[in-house]
């Protein structure tokens, strides 16, 4: 693809708080599996599966989506590789990562750009912020808004509120959604030179050549330009299932 098609999170979001709805089922059935987080990664394709004609049209009724519970884990990595998925949304590091180790495999664009946020603690200089482990995203992120004098500390993205909370950091890089639930001030990502990619589209090359791959990609360009209207995106964040709720 010669375009970029990618979401951009915008600041309005930061005046809303967090929507709940019920869990996505998962199967198989001979669908084409899209492998998706559970956070604002995965909102696109929710919006994709439920907005744009999934469960009604019939020419789409090959599609099913799946849930990967940390796209920067090596079983999302494994759940590619062993053929679970023929698409999946994933962080730029995992994705590189899945790239050097598996030549099947190649990023299509871009899906999301400033989803992550800082959450810091009002009233304080961080000094130490917790990020998510094998993100470097999130560390320059971290020192975007801080500075270089900022000290990193990776963690796994389930501990990141608890560390917030227990004040073993002063401040955390995590997901817009996430962010949403937890107390202090909320600082968004800053748009200059492009911005952050925050996930990236991944896609086995063998089912490029099937008819499903263009459906897929025609829709997911048209939930792109939607959801980059902020009215849209703030809708659709009110119906996303926020499974990650439950640490």
């Amino acid at each position: 693809m010669s375009k970029v098609f990618a979401v951009t999170v915008v600041a309005a979001l930061l005046l809303l708080a967090a929507c709940t709805a019920s869990p996505q089922k998962e199967g198989n059935n001979g669908k084409v599996r899209i492998g998706a987080p559970v956070d604002t990664g995965g909102m696109i394709v929710h919006y994709l599966v439920n907005e744009k004609g999934y469960q009604e049209a019939e020419v789409l009724g090959d599609f099913e989506l799946y849930q990967v519970k940390d796209c920067c884990a090596s079983t999302s990595q494994w759940a590619l590789s062993t053929n679970q998925y023929e698409i999946a949304v994933m962080c730029p590091d995992a994705a590189v990562s899945l790239l050097e180790k598996d030549s099947r495999f190649e990023i299509v664009t871009p899906v999301l750009i400033n989803s992550d946020i800082v959450v810091a603690r009002p009233g304080t200089e961080p000094q130490q912020i917790g990020v998510s482990q094998n993100r470097s995203h999130q560390e320059q992120l971290a020192t975007a808004v801080f500075g270089p004098g900022v000290i990193s500390a990776p963690m796994l993205p389930a501990a990141i509120p608890y560390a917030y909370e227990k004040k073993a950091v002063d401040a955390v890089v995590v997901d817009a959604l996430r962010g949403f639930t937890m107390d202090g001030e909320k600082i968004p990502a800053s748009t200059a030179a492009g911005g952050h990619v925050t996930y990236v589209l991944v896609v086995n090359k063998s089912f490029k050549s099937e008819p499903r791959y263009q459906q897929f990609i025609d829709l997911f360009k048209a939930a792109v330009e939607e959801l980059n209207d902020p009215a849209v995106l703030i809708k659709e964040k009110c119906h996303y299932p926020l499974l990650y709720v439950h640490i």
